[in-house]
């Protein structure tokens, strides 16, 4: 295991009317008066401002917009954090990752309060910026508090609702890569953090009707899969229990400029990951459909060619072992490959 020193967030609450309860959770924290409150404009207008009026019965409280997720404006923002005490994201991905860098960079704690459920990326130690153009995945600090409230994540769009549980069914194909990493002699699977970013996808197919219907149930079934993927993460002190070669498809696809969410990105590459490994495609597939995932090229929105063409390129996306490592995947195998899975 890489991490000696595991850090998990003191609170976690997931309940309607969540929302109410920030100025309590940062009360009980007792990080500090001086808040640094990231929120977009458009979070702004849904909860942002009553969080914020809130906030300042208790705290003395600056609003910081997360404009920018390059890491040299993020390295900018991390000073203006310094002189606070604790900072509090309230939104989705762009939000939390440039709060939780700046906020590692600051040696600050801070809260995660997202809006969507989209991706595991709410409660990992990981943050999703660019530089030179392109996605990077840099080393940030796990949430000491996470607040979710149930009234706002039903009313996300559910494409976003979609993605987050598509995030993570694709745990599937990255927890198989990892034992494929072991057996080639690159690297030790842990059954135990293994089995535990699975538990996320399992609970996913368990309640996969609940999620498509919105209901309750759903939503904090949905956010528990999605913060016991990050806590896998977090524990084994890398993204390894989480990121296989689907993730590596997902990013060269950015890279190729798809503009398909990450959740359906990295499901649609395990439906092609997963046939390389000789695992269940067609099951996996069908737990795609029951959530309402894309499937093939024309779901999603990109060209058979960009697809072919990054599963081409994932292999060298990242210096991590993967099914992609034991198979040569050309052009030609590419397009077999997303033939066969019905893909393209």
């Amino acid at each position: 295991m890489r991490n000696t020193t595991v850090t998990l967030p003191q609170v976690v609450l997931i309940e309607k009317g969540a929302s109410a309860k920030v100025p309590q959770v940062a009360k009980q924290l007792n990080a500090g008066k001086k808040c640094a409150f990231f929120c977009d404009t458009n979070v702004m207008e849904l909860v942002g401002k009553k969080v914020l009026s809130d906030l300042n019965r208790e705290f003395y409280v600056e609003h910081f917009n997360p404009a920018s997720i390059n890491v040299n404006d993020v390295k900018k923002t991390a000073e203006l954090v310094k002189p606070f005490d604790f900072a509090i994201a309230i939104g989705g991905g762009r939000t939390i990752d440039v709060a939780k860098y700046s906020s590692y960079l600051a040696g600050k704690p801070w809260i995660s309060f997202p809006t969507i459920s989209s991706h595991d990326g709410i409660v990992s130690s990981r943050a999703s910026l660019e530089e030179h153009g392109k996605r990077i995945s840099v080393t940030a600090s796990e949430p000491v508090a996470i607040i979710a409230d149930i009234d706002l994540l039903v009313k996300a769009p559910y494409r976003f609702i979609a993605s987050g549980a598509g995030d993570c069914l694709a745990k599937i194909s990255s927890v198989e890569d990892w034992k494929i990493a072991q057996k080639a002699g690159e690297e030790k699977y842990h059954a135990l953090i293994g089995e535990l970013s699975l538990l996320s996808a399992k609970a996913v197919m368990q309640h996969a009707s609940e999620i498509k219907e919105r209901k309750e149930e759903g939503m904090e079934a949905l956010m528990w899969s999605l913060i016991v993927s990050g806590f896998s993460m977090n524990i084994y002190g890398s993204s390894r229990p989480g990121s296989g070669s689907e993730h590596n498809f997902s990013h060269a696809l950015d890279e190729l400029g798809a503009k398909a969410l990450h959740g359906e990105q990295v499901a649609l590459g395990s439906i092609a990951t997963i046939y390389m490994q000789g695992g269940d495609w067609r099951s996996f597939i069908r737990s795609l459909k029951e959530i309402g995932l894309p499937t093939n090229a024309k779901e999603i929105g990109i060209t058979p060619a960009v697809l072919v063409e990054a599963l081409v390129k994932a292999k060298d996306v990242r210096d991590r072992h993967t099914i992609l490592n034991e198979k040569k995947v050309d052009e030609a195998e590419a397009k077999k490959i997303l033939s066969a899975v019905g893909i393209i």
